[in-house]
């Protein structure tokens, strides 16, 4: 089963290496990622640090105006703006309710049940 993924604008962008990067893909996040992001938030009530530190794990790849991809990885200093963040945190609920559709017949069991 491959990972949800979608895609989004940072408003201000993540400046990497000299360039700025304000498209982003990202996936949804799996066990090892949470629990990685409340270790390093020093836990899950210390909520806007563990938001971040969950939404630069679920990352895939940012992508500049010219084409230009960075892959990681990524940290919580990239995202220096409130609005990036945001849109980071939007992304997350957003498909924090795709995973909790309901699984089709054959996402869940391959088999059709009677």
């Amino acid at each position: 089963m491959q990972a949800q993924t979608i895609t989004g604008t940072l408003p201000h962008g993540l400046v990497i290496t000299g360039t700025l990067y304000t498209g982003f893909e990202m996936r949804e996040a799996f066990l090892a990622d949470m629990i990685e992001a409340e270790v390093d938030a020093g836990g899950a009530t210390n909520g806007i640090h563990y938001s971040a530190q969950l939404a630069v794990r679920q990352l895939v790849k940012v992508t500049s105006a010219d084409g230009q991809e960075y892959k990681g990885p990524f940290v919580v200093g990239m995202v220096k703006k409130r609005g990036d963040f945001v849109a980071l945190r939007q992304a997350q609920l957003k498909l924090d309710n795709l995973g909790n559709d309901e699984p089709s017949v054959i996402d869940s069991t391959g088999t059709p049940s009677s």
